[in-house]
């Protein structure tokens, strides 16, 4: 049984562990992204070997889903006192304007509704996390979930280059662009990287209100899991069938159960930034799993409209943060 395992395991810890010493070297680059490159590229340039199958399997399902669990250490109801009513009605905005902005985008540019949601709750809530947390509960292929991944990827490191450069030529203070940046960048390290390119303690301001917008993960992934259940039935799926996905996904219940006890129980700062690190380096393994699936003739199939749109929608939603932050006072 172990010699099942091991070799797949081993293989797929190898590129998570090569994904994240890149990102300990250059914090810019995304580890969650690199990971979805790494089993890209061995699957399509040499070959995903067949000893890995079992470990690739449990990695994509089994062990990503604990990993996005484990992301309920990052919730704190601290954080959201502290941004006060200002914080979470930005964040409600963003959020919102984000996901349906992007489900319009999506249908203008005639693309697949999943892809775009896929991109939304991305953009939206926490980049490439949030894509592996939804993915079960919609329609999306492995391609569009790959192209989705990449494309917030993108937008994100050009966050972090241009949003400081910005900031500073329209004369933000330090608590706006933090403010700013905690609600218009997608993945959290991507956030933590461009208030560090601003300085002067942006990344306090940042961080809270990224946190912030990590809460409304749970949510989001039950109102999909009721939208998804809803379609099987209307497909004439059978009750079986259905019955077999659970209404609040199993990891939906544990991200609640985390998050419940880091707010209940004063849990050591050491413990729980290794519990989001685990948590990281799980997600990592579920997402070098899922780009072994990914082929190139099919990424190359989507086309290039939704990279267009996505551009088009990181403008969009930077200015709506903005706005946002500078309406409510944040």
């Amino acid at each position: 049984m172990v010699k099942t395992y091991v070799p797949g395991f081993a293989l797929i810890a190898g590129l998570v562990a090569l994904a994240f010493e890149i990102n300990h070297i250059q914090s810019a680059i995304s580890p969650l992204a690199l990971c979805v490159a790494f089993g890209f590229i061995v699957a399509n340039f040499i070959q995903w070997p067949a000893f890995a199958a079992p470990a690739t399997k449990v990695s994509s399902k089994t062990i990503m889903r604990i990993g996005v669990a484990l992301l309920g250490a990052q919730v704190s109801v601290a954080s959201l006192r502290e941004i006060g009513l200002k914080g979470v009605l930005t964040v409600g905005i963003v959020v919102t304007f984000t996901i349906f902005g992007i489900l319009g985008l999506s249908k203008l540019f005639k693309m697949s509704g999943d892809l775009g949601l896929l991109i939304g709750v991305g953009f939206g809530v926490c980049g490439a996390t949030a894509v592996a947390a939804i993915r079960p509960q919609t329609r999306a292929t492995e391609e569009e979930t790959s192209y989705a991944i990449g494309l917030i990827s993108l937008c994100g490191t050009l966050s972090i280059f241009l949003l400081p450069f910005i900031g500073h030529s329209i004369g933000l203070d330090t608590r706006e662009f933090g403010s700013w940046a905690g609600a218009a960048v997608h993945d959290v390290g991507q956030v933590v990287a461009t208030a560090s390119v601003w300085g002067d303690g942006a990344d306090k301001y940042a961080i809270v209100v990224k946190l912030a917008r990590v809460c409304l993960l749970a949510p989001i992934v039950l109102i999909l899991s009721i939208r998804h259940r809803r379609w099987l039935t209307s497909q004439g799926k059978t009750e079986t069938a259905t019955a077999k996905i659970p209404l609040i996904p199993y990891f939906v219940l544990g991200f609640i159960a985390v998050a419940t006890i880091h707010n209940l129980v004063e849990i050591n700062a050491r413990l729980l930034a290794d519990i989001v690190f685990t948590s990281k380096l799980m997600l990592g393994a579920g997402l070098v799993a899922l780009g072994s699936g990914v082929r190139w003739k099919a990424i190359r199939a989507i086309g290039p409209r939704p990279m267009a749109m996505g551009m088009i929608a990181w403008v969009i939603v930077a200015g709506v943060a903005l706005a946002a932050v500078k309406i409510t006072g944040l």
